[in-house]
């Protein structure tokens, strides 16, 4: 069997890949999730008996006791979960800016404690086009697109947005750029893995704007799930559900590339994120505020 294991794969996004892939028979699904009994009424749902394993990805001790007990093969890790804060500054229990800690330090830190499984797999992280100062689309909605300083200054939740909105869009749009240029450096120092990055466009309704206020919530559930045939990088769940089935099982795909939610070569990552040095940056710099919680073999071996 083949098994999947699928981060935040309750609702959205997350859900709709696990939806993508029980049809497959040789794939056993793993989702993994906070709310474990949530889990399993989903698991319900899909057809080939999920497991449902519980997971706090605001948790680095708990990420950390996750990877240290896993003991199992994995064809594919799909680092779907994610979150958008637009309020007020939120910081997680481990006193790291809760964007970029579920949206990067996790995901990291899952994905190398989990390496020693995932030889000859893949790794998919999802990225996004509000990363790219660059993308009309995204400034439309507000985005400025990634604005990198360093981890340390973002892990403290430094910003120079002048609103908690903006600096909420600036931190999201960060953390997008970071998965971006990040997995490209994991390609290089990990090539009997394969990472590849998702950037699965606009899907309104998903539960990213949940922290956002209610009337925003219901234009992201309604209006603009209305206009999506409409506007350029818009997508469904569905749609780039079926792109992230591609990617974890076309033979001929590069590691290190993004694609988009129409299974080519995305044209929305900004040059920025190609940089050599950012790229190493981000892992690097990452890796020293990671290193409490590393395995006793190091993360970066």
């Amino acid at each position: 069997m083949k098994t999947v294991l699928i981060t935040g794969a309750t609702q959205g996004l997350g859900l709709a890949i696990a939806r993508a892939l029980e049809a497959d028979e040789d794939v056993q699904l793993v989702l993994a999730v906070r709310d474990a009994a949530r889990g399993e009424v989903v698991a319900r749902t899909l057809r080939g008996k999920p497991r449902v394993v519980a997971l706090d990805l605001s948790s680095l001790e708990a990420i950390a006791r996750f990877t240290e007990s896993w003991r199992e093969p994995l064809w594919a890790l799909v680092n779907n979960a994610g979150v958008q804060v637009t309020g007020e500054l939120t910081k997680t229990a481990d006193g790291f800016e809760e964007t970029l800690a579920v949206n990067w330090l996790a995901p990291l830190r899952l994905t190398l404690g989990l390496l020693p499984w995932l030889k000859g797999g893949r790794v998919l992280n999802i990225g996004s086009g509000t990363h790219n100062p660059e993308n009309r689309m995204a400034t439309v909605f507000g985005f400025r697109g990634g604005r990198f300083s360093s981890i340390a200054e973002l892990a403290r939740g430094e910003s120079d947005g002048a609103t908690p909105k903006q600096r909420g869009m600036d931190r999201y749009a960060t953390s997008k750029l970071i998965v971006t240029a990040g997995t490209a450096e994991l390609a290089r120092r990990y090539p009997a893995t394969t990472f590849l990055t998702l950037d699965p466009g606009l899907m309104a309704g998903t539960g990213l704007a949940r922290t956002a206020p209610a009337i925003q919530q219901l234009a992201w559930s309604t209006v603009l799930r209305w206009a999506t045939p409409l506007l350029p990088d818009a997508s469904t769940p569905t749609r780039s559900a079926g792109a992230a089935r591609w990617l974890l099982s076309e033979p001929q795909l590069e590691s290190g590339g993004v694609y988009a939610f129409d299974r080519r070569l995305s044209t929305r990552v900004w040059s920025g994120a190609r940089v050599p040095e950012l790229q190493r940056a981000v892992v690097d710099q990452a890796l020293t505020l990671l290193a409490p919680w590393a395995p006793r073999s190091s993360l970066a071996s």
